[in-house]
């Protein structure tokens, strides 16, 4: 969460007041996080899951507990309103969003995978591949026809930056890909964790095969 280019935010009333959504618990969210809520009095959101992890390690430069996030929640700022999902595996309390977004006067609805990389163990990455089935869903029923990543080097999401930078007037939108592409997005995500699934099994067994020939008995000599 970058300094903003734009006029400072002044401290605005309770019912007008700015909200920050983690959609994931991790170090530097959570130092930009704390900064907004004690200079701007922004509130703070984040999975119960998250919470809860937070509370257990107490890492430094760390937001005070206020907001839960709850799966399915709708949240208004202004005219929008945002869906956020809660979508565990990435982290416990990992969040995607689903959001209205406007290109050249027609509206869109966007789509932000909050977590990228798969966890390490093999539960967790189970946990994730359910998440991703049940968003890919949600994702089908509202007409998802616009892809984001929080990391913008994992869905060429750079590269579609610089290309809307040196064509700003252009017709088209890299990331307004469609409905059927956003879907192709989820389905990678999808075939890349039961890969790593199946690695995980593929691994186990093996393991399993190698300890119980070295702990079999052998056989009496003479």
């Amino acid at each position: 969460m970058n300094e903003p280019r734009t006029a400072p935010i002044r401290q605005a009333s309770p019912e007008v007041r700015p909200h920050g959504a983690l959609t994931r618990r991790r170090l530097w969210q959570l130092g930009a996080a704390a900064a907004l809520a004690d200079r701007y009095g922004a509130r703070v959101m984040m999975a119960p899951a998250d919470w809860d992890l937070l509370a257990s390690t107490s890492p430094a430069n760390a937001p005070t507990r206020d907001l839960d996030i709850a799966d399915g929640q709708k949240l208004t700022l202004g005219g929008t309103t945002v869906t956020l999902n809660h979508t565990p595996g990435h982290t416990p309390g990992t969040v995607s969003p689903l959001l209205p977004a406007r290109w050249r006067g027609r509206t869109h609805t966007a789509m932000l995978w909050g977590g990228t990389n798969p966890p390490a163990a093999t539960a967790n990455k189970e946990t994730y591949l359910s998440s991703a089935l049940t968003f890919a869903s949600r994702a089908r029923r509202a007409g998802v026809d616009v892809e984001l990543s929080n990391h913008g080097f994992a869905d060429y999401g750079l590269e579609r930056m610089e290309e809307l930078r040196s064509a700003p007037n252009g017709r088209e939108n890299p990331f307004v890909v469609g409905t059927s592409t956003a879907q192709r997005f989820m389905k990678i995500v999808e075939t890349m964790l039961r890969g790593r699934i199946a690695q995980d099994q593929q691994a186990a067994t093996t393991t399993a095969t190698t300890m119980a020939a070295t702990n079999a008995p052998t056989a009496a000599c003479c």
